[in-house]
């Protein structure tokens, strides 16, 4: 999904344009901005919890209701529960709600129905619906915790719930001493596209967010996080263990705990507070302040803690805590099905020691090499997932992201669409080959390029001629370094050029007028004023013409020379 240039639409700026590549809308609401490109949405939504909500809902009413649809359906194919039932069991997680989250979840709710989402039972969206939703995973957890007592309650083994893989280095592991993080989304494919959204959030209180969502959710649903303490977290999910009634959420813990941890410590913190036992995971952590890495990996009761300042910790679904894998009843080694990932991440993680950056990052959650065949092998068995390969069940990666410690800093990360690999799934070669599983909400998945992503600040740039006067008309164009994203605007007659919404990141800033020009290498990632001074063209030109001369003279000299010499 490619999108095209559009016109971005502002309030009291000047001449001002989207980024090439990038489809832009700009409400008449503030605190609302979004774009596509390269098979995501990227949305910028800022105010009080219940009109981040409101925005939300609106703007994502489509794939709100896409998600919902198909998060019905697993849960149908895998629980047997309907949605009717799902509602049923959401909203006994109310009274666990912080009021800040309710106000989000009703907002969400209101915007969605507005826009005329429908919930799968066909009725319009209401807050139950979102509630539930969010709920969604504590509402598997749960009910996979009462099916281990009660085996005559319907559930389905042989279809995957859920896998990741991730990793983190810092220090003598990576290349410039700085962490690198990367992960890769495991799902089924008629998932798609509601989990592609990037979602820059300013919330009421607490910290800047930028996640990527599943839309209607108020977390992330695919676990990639990075927050302006500089905190970058991610996760791989593990199995069930016991579950613990009257305990928090965990989409409320999670949120809670990006949202307003400043430090390593203060994540774990909070993710442990009364937990419910719900969505036993691995999550990575990083600190880009200090540029210490950290798994916690958090079962029910039991949990552990594995930190460092150099080192690689990798992650796939995997228990390696005794305690914890005991309390889940899980086995370890190769009796375990996610095994073999954990022995890749071994196997890359020495291959590539003090060479690891975010492109061997992304080579590594694009890896097929299969650790029990020792050979290429996409399956279920490779860091990117393709279980559709083994199983024919539509599962495995959808998406890869991969940050560093700079790009961090700045809430920035690269990201692909689609198979880390490149591989595409096309839908119609899948049927034939599996009509078990031709589900009628599958879609083709065709990987985009990689891109980055980011917060979006406000950009002004003010440009004057060689005597100081404003330049009017003056051609503006910033170019991402990194990918092909770019941004173009005029000056007005002040000589000022104005973004409302531009991507953090480093760019090449060109100036052009008949006035002069000027280039150079920005770093955006804060709300940023430049002023400009042109250097004029006949300048440049007297300059380029008079070093020809001169190269010419001096070439014509040793010339002379040399003929003086043989004379002589």
């Amino acid at each position: 999904m490619r999108a095209l240039p559009l016109l971005l639409l502002v309030l009291l700026t000047t001449l001002s344009f989207a980024p090439a590549g990038g489809e832009a809308q700009q409400s008449g609401e503030i605190g609302v901005y979004m774009e596509e490109r390269d098979g995501f949405l990227h949305i910028k939504l800022e105010g009080t919890s219940r009109e981040i909500g409101y925005l939300h809902g609106k703007y994502l009413s489509p794939l709100i209701e896409r998600g919902m649809a198909a998060y019905a359906h697993l849960t149908e194919l895998r629980f047997g529960l309907s949605w009717s039932e799902v509602r049923a069991q959401g909203v006994l997680y109310w009274p666990y709600v912080e009021q800040e989250y309710r106000e989000e979840i009703q907002g969400i709710a209101e915007g969605a129905a507005e826009a005329g989402a429908r919930n799968p039972l066909g009725n319009r969206v209401d807050w139950i619906d979102v509630l539930s939703y969010n709920a969604i995973w504590d509402i598997w957890w749960r009910y996979s915790s009462v099916k281990k007592r009660l085996p005559s309650l319907p559930l389905s083994d042989d279809l995957p719930l859920h896998h990741c893989s991730a990793f983190v280095a810092t220090g003598s592991a990576t290349e410039d001493g700085g962490f690198v993080m990367g992960q890769n989304l495991w799902m089924p494919y008629f998932l798609i596209p509601a989990h592609a959204v990037f979602m820059d959030l300013k919330p009421p209180e607490g910290h800047r967010i930028l996640m990527e969502v599943t839309a209607g959710m108020i977390w992330s649903g695919t676990e990639w996080y990075i927050n302006d303490a500089a905190l970058v977290v991610a996760e791989t999910t593990l199995g069930v263990g016991p579950y613990q009634w009257g305990g928090t959420p965990s989409f409320i813990r999670i949120r809670k705990a990006v949202q307003y941890s400043d430090t390593i410590d203060d994540f774990v913190s909070i993710m442990l507070q009364n937990t419910n036992g719900a969505y036993s995971s691995d999550y990575l952590i990083a600190d880009a302040k200090t540029n210490e890495v950290a798994i916690l990996e958090l079962g029910s009761e039991k949990w552990a803690l594995e930190r460092t300042t150099d080192g690689f910790l990798g992650s796939c679904n995997y228990p390696w805590d005794e305690e914890v894998a005991r309390e889940m009843g899980a086995p370890q080694g190769w009796d375990h099905s996610c095994y073999p990932r954990y022995v890749r991440w071994k196997q890359l993680s020495e291959e590539y020691h003090g060479r690891i950056n975010c492109y061997t990052g992304m080579m590594f959650l694009g890896d097929h090499y299969d650790t029990v065949k020792g050979e290429i092998n996409p399956c279920s068995h490779t860091l990117c997932g393709h279980v559709e390969n083994s199983s024919g069940y539509p599962h495995g990666s959808m998406d890869g992201k991969v940050v560093n410690r700079t790009m961090a800093l700045r809430m920035e990360t690269w990201a692909r669409y689609g198979h880390s690999c490149g591989q595409p799934f096309l839908v119609e070669e899948h049927r034939r080959e599996h009509p078990e599983y031709a589900f009628d909400d599958l879609i083709d998945m065709i990987p985009q390029p990689w891109t980055t992503f980011g917060v979006f600040e406000r950009l002004t740039v003010e440009v004057r001629d060689s005597s100081g006067m404003p330049v009017d008309g003056a051609e503006v164009h910033l170019h991402s370094t990194l990918t092909n994203l770019t941004y173009r605007f005029m000056t007005d007659v002040g000589g000022r050029g104005y973004l409302p919404y531009i991507q953090t990141g480093e760019y090449t800033l060109e100036v052009k007028s008949s006035e002069g020009e000027y280039r150079d290498k920005i770093v955006v990632d804060r709300p940023t004023h430049l002023t400009i001074s042109l250097h004029e063209r006949h300048e440049v030109e007297s300059f380029s013409k008079l070093a020809v001369a001169l190269v010419i003279l001096s070439i014509l000299f040793l010339l002379a020379l040399k003929w003086r010499r043989e004379k002589i």
